[in-house]
């Protein structure tokens, strides 16, 4: 891909994450400054882990093991509030001009050039399965809780 193509996919990116409800959260959009990556993680992606990070026995999903890791990796240093992790801003719906100028002071505020980023996506098409049943058996009057 060349550079002209690549810059045109990540302000594409840019665009949809910008103008992302600041009061819907299906998808997060970041900047990892250490990866020079732009990335988004799903809010069912927060389902396959427990709070340590760990597979969530309930859980299953068809991403590759190298990218859960990523993911877990990218995750804790969210948590951990990491410096290099960048959130990307949410406006919601933003005129064209207001959409190329927030853009343009995101990427100057913290010095990011489009030439040496990439997007980091999971997984073309990725499936997190969670199984809501309870395995506990219950009394035969319980059977609403």
């Amino acid at each position: 891909m060349n550079n002209n193509a690549n810059q045109e996919e990540i302000e594409n990116w840019l665009k949809i994450g910008l103008s992302q409800s600041p009061e819907r959260f299906s998808e997060m959009f970041y900047f990892d400054k250490q990866d020079n990556q732009f990335f988004s993680i799903l809010i069912t992606d927060y389902f396959l882990f427990d709070d340590e990070f760990e597979i969530n026995k309930k859980t299953s999903s068809n991403y590759s093991e190298t990218n859960l890791k990523l993911l877990i990796d990218k995750m804790k240093r969210i948590e951990n509030e990491d410096n290099s992790m960048l959130s990307i801003p949410r406006f919601g719906e933003l005129s064209e001009e207001e959409l190329f100028s927030n853009i343009d002071s995101f990427l100057n505020l913290n010095a990011i050039n489009l030439e040496n980023t990439s997007i980091w996506e999971i997984e073309e098409t990725g499936d997190v399965v969670i199984d809501l049943r309870d395995e506990k058996p219950k009394l035969w009057w319980q059977f609403w809780k």
